[in-house]
C-alpha cells in the first residue's frame, strides 16, 4: 500500500513519471485534434469526390459543346478554323489537352497546355489519382459520324480544391488544438489542483504531522466528497492525538508527582536533584536541600485516624509551596517526609532563612471537620552543596542526619548540617 501510495504520488506531482497534468493534457489535445483530423479528412475526401463528378459533367458539356461548334469546319475541312475554336473555347476551362479526331483516327486540331510548369503537372497526376476521366463527344453531319472530340483535364480545379482544403485543416486543427489546450487547463484546474492540494496536505501530516491541515474544497462533487471525507478523518486524527496528548500529559503527572498533595514525588525530586547538581558544579555555584519530616505524624493517624493525616499532610505541603520561590522544588518523598530543593543559594544564610518561613507557616492550626483541628509541626534538616555533599545521596544523608538532631534538640525546629559531606 505505502509503495501503490509513493507510486501514485510520484505520478501526480511529476516524480519522474508521466503526471495526471500531463496525460489529460495530452489526452485532451489528442482528442481534439484526431477529432479535427478525422472530420477534415472526411470533408476533404467527400468534396474531392464531388468535385471529381463535378469537373466530369462540366468537361463532358464542354465537349459536347465543342463537338457542335466545330462540325462545320471539321465537314469542310477548315483546319485553322477548328484550331482557333479549339483554342478560345478550351482556354482558361480547366482542360489540359483538346482533341478534334478525324473517323479515320487521323488528328485533325490539338490544343494542349504547357507542362513545364509544376501545378500543372501536379494537377494532371492529382486528376489521373482522382480517377477523372478524359470526356469525348462524337461529331455528327446529317446523322453521320464524321469525328469526334476528346478532352482531357488540367486537374488544376481539384488542385486549388486540395490545396485550400488542406489549409483549412490546418487552421482548424490549429484552432482546435488551442480550444483543447484552453480547456484541458481548465479541466486541470477542476480536477488535479484539487487533487494536488489533497497530496499536499497529505504529505503535510505524513511528514510534518501537521494535522491541522485541511483540503479545500473543490468544484467537482466527487472530489469534494473526497476532500470533505479526507478532512473528517483529519479532524478525527486531530481529535485522538488531542486526547491522547491530553492522556500523556495526565499520565506524565501522575508519574511525576504525588497523588494527594499534588507535589513532585521521590523520583521527580531526585531527577531534579541530579541535574540541579550538574548545573551546580559546572557553574560552580550552591545548592540547598532540605529535608523535612512531620512531628507526632504517627499519632495524629492513631488518635484522628488517617483521613485527619492525609489532611494535615495537604495543608503543609500548601503551606510549604507558599514559603518557597518559584524556582524551587517541592515534594513528598513519602509517608510524613518531604523535601525542598533550593537550586540556587548564596549560603546556609539563605536556606536556613527559607527554612523559618516554613516554620513560621506551621503556626496556624489546620482545621478539620466537627470542629476539631490539628496542630502542625515539622522538623527541618539543611544541606549545602559543596559543603555538605557532593552526590545526590550525599547530601540527602547529611541533610536527613540534620533532620534527626533537630528533632533530638527540639521538635518543629530547622538546623544545618555539620562538617563536610562525602562524595
Amino acid at each position: 500500500m505505502s509503495a501503490a501510495h509513493g507510486s501514485w504520488r510520484e505520478s501526480l506531482l511529476g516524480g519522474g513519471q508521466t503526471s495526471l497534468r500531463d496525460v489529460v493534457h495530452r489526452a485532451h489535445l489528442g482528442m481534439a485534434l484526431v477529432a479535427v483530423a478525422l472530420a477534415g479528412m472526411l470533408l476533404l475526401v467527400v468534396g474531392v469526390a464531388a468535385l471529381r463528378v463535378y469537373l466530369g459533367h462540366n468537361l463532358q458539356l464542354m465537349a459536347r459543346s465543342l463537338a457542335y461548334t466545330v462540325e462545320a469546319a471539321v465537314v469542310f475541312g477548315d483546319r485553322a478554323e477548328t484550331q482557333e475554336v479549339l483554342e478560345r473555347i478550351v482556354r482558361d476551362e480547366g482542360v489540359a489537352d483538346a482533341r478534334v479526331i478525324l473517323t479515320g483516327g487521323a488528328v485533325f486540331a490539338q490544343w494542349n497546355q504547357g507542362r513545364e510548369r509544376m501545378d500543372f503537372r501536379l494537377g494532371e497526376a492529382l486528376a489521373r489519382a482522382v480517377g477523372l476521366a478524359p470526356a469525348a463527344e462524337p461529331i455528327r453531319h446529317d446523322g453521320q459520324l464524321v469525328g469526334s472530340v476528346a478532352l482531357r483535364s488540367d486537374g488544376q480545379g481539384l488542385l486549388r480544391f486540395l490545396v485550400a482544403g488542406m489549409a483549412a485543416l490546418a487552421l482548424c486543427t490549429t484552432v482546435s488544438g488551442i480550444v483543447g489546450i484552453v480547456l484541458s487547463r481548465r479541466m486541470l484546474g477542476d480536477i488535479v489542483t484539487p487533487l494536488q492540494h489533497l497530496a499536499r496536505v497529505a504529505r503535510a501530516v505524513h511528514r510534518d504531522r501537521a494535522l491541522g491541515e485541511r483540503v479545500p474544497p473543490a468544484r467537482i462533487a466527487e472530489l469534494r466528497e473526497l476532500g470533505d471525507d479526507f478532512n473528517a478523518l483529519l479532524d478525527e486524527l486531530e481529535a485522538r492525538q488531542a486526547h491522547l496528548q491530553q492522556q500523556n500529559s495526565v499520565l506524565k503527572h501522575q508519574a511525576h508527582h504525588d497523588g494527594l498533595t499534588g507535589l513532585s514525588n521521590r523520583a521527580h525530586f531526585e531527577q531534579r536533584l541530579q541535574s540541579a547538581l550538574a548545573e551546580a558544579g559546572a557553574e560552580g555555584a550552591q545548592l540547598a536541600v532540605l529535608f523535612l519530616d512531620n512531628d507526632h505524624f504517627k499519632q495524629v493517624n492513631d488518635t484522628h485516624g488517617h483521613a485527619a493525616g492525609d489532611a494535615l499532610l495537604v495543608a503543609v505541603a500548601q503551606r510549604m509551596r507558599a514559603q518557597v520561590r518559584d524556582s524551587d522544588l517541592v515534594a513528598r518523598l513519602g509517608g510524613d517526609e518531604f523535601a525542598v530543593l533550593l537550586p540556587s543559594v548564596r549560603g546556609a544564610q539563605d536556606a536556613a532563612r527559607i527554612a523559618e518561613k516554613i516554620l513560621q507557616a506551621m503556626q496556624a492550626a489546620v482545621p478539620l471537620p466537627e470542629g476539631r483541628s490539628l496542630q502542625p509541626s515539622v522538623s527541618i534538616g539543611i544541606a549545602l552543596y559543596p559543603e555538605h555533599g557532593r552526590t545526590m545521596d550525599a547530601l540527602m544523608e547529611a541533610a536527613d542526619t540534620a533532620m534527626y538532631q533537630a528533632k533530638t534538640h527540639r521538635r518543629g525546629s530547622a538546623r544545618v548540617a555539620q562538617g563536610r559531606g562525602g562524595d
